[in-house]
């Protein structure tokens, strides 16, 4: 596995790990980065909606789906940018985190992409 599929490889095991934690068991999760006890269903929505996205960012690390490891770069940027301003305006600290991961995981898949821009061959796949 190259670079940038690790990279990737390595966003979904995290994004599927906190998404299923915060469907299953968000009060661990919100121990864990000293937050208060979920007291309503969207934390685990929100844990629901992570762990599809992770599920997603899998496939494409397996697939190798370069075009989306290009369209996270972006999107991640934004999201960690969003995240930071969040635990500004809210005075959540923990939010700084996940913004900070967001952004660190974002340079690590464009560093990897910008080392390495040729497209590796694709795998045979079945029919359809």
């Amino acid at each position: 596995m190259n670079g940038v599929r690790l990279s990737i490889f390595t966003w979904s095991v995290y994004i599927l790990a906190m998404g299923l934690g915060l469907a299953l068991v968000p009060d661990t999760v919100t121990d864990v980065f000293g937050l208060d006890p979920a007291r309503e269903v969207w934390i685990r929505v929100v844990g629901v909606v992570a762990a599809v996205a992770g599920a997603y960012y899998l496939g494409a690390a397996m697939h190798r789906a370069r075009w989306l490891f290009w369209w996270s770069v972006p999107v991640r940027i934004l999201s960690g940018l969003a995240l930071i301003a969040l635990a500004l305006s809210e005075s959540v600290w923990q939010l700084w985190i996940f913004g900070i991961l967001d952004l660190l995981g974002a340079g690590w898949t464009f560093a990897a992409l910008r080392w390495k821009p040729d497209p590796e061959p694709l795998e045979p796949t079945a029919a359809v």
